[in-house]
């Protein structure tokens, strides 16, 4: 089952709108498969707080860039600043952060029925830190059927 089609009710641009303006982001993005298999590439299919439309041309396998790496690990991964933690050379590996300008995010990974179907990124600009409640961020209450782990 497409993971876009896991749950009609939920509306995922309103769902993703009020987890970055609640938790205090400047971007929020929602990476899934863009087929019903778990080889097919990754795209991102939701964002908010967005700069431009770029991040429709990015198309990510799983294993590479930041939602790849999170699809194929099943864990969070907190990037607190870009310019530290990647160099120059590696951020091409990293479209979204180009794309968006993002400096620090935590990318989520939602999980259902023992599978991963997508990635929630949540980022900031200017160097601006992640808030504090990013350690403890729930997406249950506003994801419905997904997960952080399984």
């Amino acid at each position: 089952m497409s993971s876009l089609l896991l749950n009609k009710k939920i509306d995922y641009q309103a769902a993703l709108d009020l987890i970055r303006t609640r938790e205090g982001f400047d971007f929020a993005g929602l990476a899934f498969y863009e087929q019903e298999n778990q080889i097919s590439p990754i795209k991102w299919h939701y964002v908010s707080g967005n700069l431009n439309t770029r991040y429709k041309l990015i198309v990510l396998r799983k294993g590479k860039g930041l939602a790849g790496n999170v699809m194929k690990t099943g864990k969070r991964m907190i990037i607190e600043n870009v310019d530290q933690c990647l160099l120059p050379s590696e951020k091409y590996k990293y479209p979204i952060v180009l794309t968006e300008c993002l400096t620090a995010m935590v990318a989520i990974p939602l999980w259902y029925n023992h599978k991963v179907y997508g990635v929630l990124l949540l980022g900031q600009r200017n160097r601006k830190n992640l808030p504090l409640a990013h350690a403890t961020l729930s997406i249950s209450d506003v994801l419905g059927i997904f997960k952080e782990e399984d």
